[in-house]
């Protein structure tokens, strides 16, 4: 009789929980007075987290409340590296075109495994004043 070799997965599926920590800064004087962020998977292209509105004072800008975001993460069995996760966050004062600040775009699968927390500074694309936002990451890899 011959056996019949099992398949194994390559990959295995992770779930990861993400701790987000905003500021921004370099934004212009005149004309941003309150903004917010939305967190918007770039595969879905659908927001599925927004922040409160914080006030700039300054050139900065302090959002007080964290976003958390569960996702699962594909990771190779042989290599331990995630497969790309990537996130657009989106600064605006409001819905309409003119009140858009800018976006960043960032891979949270290169932070699901990170022992410390990570800050990162996201220059905003479409901004014209060199505006930056700054992300603090703590991820926590949830056992399903």
């Amino acid at each position: 009789m011959s056996r019949i070799t099992r398949w194994k997965p390559e990959k295995t599926k992770t779930k990861v929980v993400f701790r987000l920590q905003f500021h921004a800064t370099h934004i212009p004087q005149s004309g941003w007075d309150k903004l917010f962020i939305t967190f918007i998977p770039a595969d879905s292209g659908k927001a599925t987290a927004k922040t409160t509105k914080a006030n700039v004072r300054n050139g900065i800008c302090k959002w007080a409340d964290p976003i958390y975001e569960t996702t699962r993460l594909f990771q190779d069995l042989r290599t331990k590296h995630f497969d790309e996760k990537l996130y657009k966050f989106v600064v605006s004062m409001g819905s309409s075109r003119s009140s858009l600040l800018g976006e960043a775009t960032i891979n949270l699968a290169d932070y699901a495994d990170a022992l410390k927390p990570s800050s990162v500074a996201l220059p905003l694309q479409g901004c014209d004043s060199g505006s930056i936002l700054h992300v603090r990451i703590l991820s926590h890899i949830v056992s399903d």
